[in-house]
């Protein structure tokens, strides 16, 4: 773990957590998915500048939908999903077709469950069970360990620095581009270009907190530059990286092996 003070940062394969004092954000959108929680108290969000203030103990924010926060005070807790990945899609249906959605987290276990991710102690494992109950999936499972899928995701963490095609990928593990392109996506919850995006932005996070100039990590992690990264950053998370390595976070990364355990078969238990 990174210690740098304010904010939270956790970072799987799949998703991203942000916990920290609220703030709040003017219209804007990004390419993921965000769900948003009051974990202290009300939060409110509008879709347009003529839209009044919704406020809820939490709310749902679809991929590439306009929204604005406004955080009074207290902690928030903010899940950034792959808008191709099986949570985001269990989640817009299970929350929003394709508009903000207020969730409530109120009653027991969900409000527990949020009240538990502001702990300054809980870690990546501990955050996933509880973002789990919340969203209403079943618990992790150990997930099947297939020789060529970690083959592939060897060779993959070998060749970000270049541009990666499934071809390559397959012939370079001995399959077929289809047997990859299918067998992939069911074990690991992403298509290969997303697992490579959010790879990459990983990698990138890892060398800048190992003392990499933005430059010298875009580069590190397959980004033509520091612009390339940025912008990459800011259409996915609606925040630049600067800020997400500021003096005020602290970032925790998930364990490598959570790569083959992303949660590819859902719907969960409620």
């Amino acid at each position: 773990m990174h210690q740098i003070g304010g904010f939270r940062l956790l970072i799987w394969p799949y998703r991203w957590l942000l916990v920290g004092p609220g703030l709040d954000a003017e219209l804007h959108r990004h390419h993921l998915a965000q769900l948003t929680i009051g974990v202290e108290r009300a939060i409110a969000f509008k879709a347009s500048r003529e839209d009044p203030w919704q406020w809820a103990s939490a709310f749902y924010v679809p991929p590439d939908v306009t929204h604005a926060l406004r955080v009074d005070e207290g902690i928030v807790a903010v899940l950034y999903l792959d808008p191709e990945g099986p949570e985001c899609l269990h989640a817009c249906q299970r929350f929003a077709a394709g508009a903000i959605s207020p969730v409530s987290v109120d009653p027991i276990p969900q409000a527990e469950s949020a009240r538990r991710l502001a702990d300054p102690d809980i870690d990546c494992g501990e955050a996933d069970a509880v973002i789990r109950r919340i969203l209403g999936q079943r618990p992790a499972t150990a997930p099947a360990r297939d020789t060529r899928l970690q083959a592939a995701l060897q060779w993959l963490d070998a060749h970000l620095h270049t541009d990666v095609r499934v071809e390559a990928l397959a012939r370079a593990v001995g399959t077929s581009e289809s047997w990859m392109t299918h067998n992939f996506s069911r074990m690991t919850g992403l298509p290969i270009r997303r697992y490579v995006l959010w790879r990459r932005l990983r990698l990138a996070v890892e060398a800048a907190l190992a003392g990499a100039t933005l430059t010298e990590a875009a580069h590190h992690a397959g980004f033509a530059d520091s612009a390339h990264l940025s912008r990459t950053f800011r259409d996915n998370f609606g925040i630049t990286p600067s800020r997400v390595l500021s003096a005020d976070i602290q970032v925790e990364l998930a364990p490598e092996a959570d790569a083959l355990s992303a949660p590819a078969h859902l719907p969960g238990g409620e």
